[in-house]
């Protein structure tokens, strides 16, 4: 469906993390099993697309996550903020010049001049799809879900065949935890537009998150036939492939998402893990040692880590990485592996 008003040239994505998929436990107890670490979280993105004539035309960036995890060195001196000056929109200027206003803004990081826009095309015209659309992707970028998904169910209102906004309306009510609706509304995208790779892999997540494993492998091998250079979808196909024990079909689509994307921190740790159940040690030290480098607080990877070194007989590293994940896991108030990795601690040194 051709949308006159919105001019695409890139997608603007947020991620989330949700639960673990596995944790790879034995029947031993976990104090005196170093064996015991966690296998990779499932992620599903909002897409916001800005901009071109087609709004159907999606544009993935296959490192934009890699860009957003890389550390920064700390600044020796303090940035004081650059203050935005309020944004004013002509009173004469038009639908279009208004969207490439607003665009514009979410390019330059003023997410908040970039709502004042819309919102005040929105006032303008209150009929236009479109205004509403990228409203909803605004309010996404800024972090402010519930408003998003009542521009996006705005939209699809005005539009009841626009495929790509029951996709993000699905993606965000996913994000919000309503997986039923999140379902309802990614079906109706799939079924509007078939070609859609994103609709199916945002369906693949909803359907894992409703343990509906085979629903899940289905969509996500879908959306990998579709847009075959997605990372992401190579990487949770790996993950719920890997939850059916189909391990060496897991670990083929982690070196295919490192392939797209080598410097994807959680493709790299579930490569790591699964060099470690396949006996190499040396290539899983490895792997999740430049998880850690691209990830620096990976508590999981310094986990994992720990055991590949203590299989290796490397007990004072073992110890030092096994400190290192009990200092990230309580930065991350998780207490119940903070507390795993101490008692690994301990067993070590006594």
């Amino acid at each position: 469906m051709r949308f006159s008003l919105v001019f695409l040239s890139s997608l603007l994505e947020s991620a989330c993390q949700a639960l673990a998929l596995s944790r790879s436990r034995s029947s031993n107890s976990k104090s005196n099993n170093p064996r015991n670490f966690r296998f990779g979280t499932f992620r599903f993105r909002v897409n916001l697309v800005l901009a071109g004539a087609l709004v159907g035309m999606v544009l993935i960036p296959a490192v934009a996550n890699a860009q957003a995890l890389r550390p920064q060195r700390p600044s020796t001196t303090e940035r004081t903020p650059t203050p935005q000056l309020p944004v004013q929109v002509p009173a004469n200027e038009s639908p279009e010049q208004m969207l490439e206003r607003g665009n514009n803004y979410v390019r330059l990081g003023n997410i908040d001049g970039a709502i004042t826009v819309f919102r005040e095309l929105i006032r303008r015209r209150p009929d236009l799809a479109v205004a509403h659309y990228n409203l909803g992707l605004a309010y996404a970028q800024g972090n402010r879900l519930e408003e998003a998904i009542k521009s996006f169910q705005r939209t699809v209102r005005l539009e009841p065949k626009f495929a790509l906004g029951y996709s993000n309306l699905g993606a965000a009510l996913l994000q919000a935890g309503n997986r039923p609706e999140a379902v309802r509304h990614l079906r109706r995208a799939v079924s509007l537009d078939p070609n859609l790779a994103l609709a199916y892999y945002n369906l693949g997540l909803a359907l894992k998150e409703q343990q509906d494993i085979t629903g899940a492998i289905i969509n996500f091998d879908k959306a990998l036939k579709l847009n075959p250079r997605s990372p992401e979808t190579a990487y949770n196909l790996g993950l719920v492939l890997q939850a059916q024990g189909e391990l060496s079909r897991a670990m083929t689509l982690y070196q295919k998402a490192l392939e797209i994307n080598p410097n994807y921190p959680e493709a790299r740790y579930n490569y790591g893990a699964g060099l470690y159940l396949q006996g190499n040690l040396t290539e899983s030290a490895s792997e999740l040692s430049k998880a850690i480098s691209l990830q620096p607080k990976y508590a999981d990877a310094y986990y994992t880590l720990a055991v590949v070194q203590e299989r290796q007989g490397k007990k004072q590293e073992a110890i030092q990485s096994y400190i290192q994940a009990q200092a990230f896991f309580n930065q991350q108030n998780n207490p119940e592996w903070a507390n795993l990795a101490a008692q690994q601690i301990q067993r070590l040194r006594s």
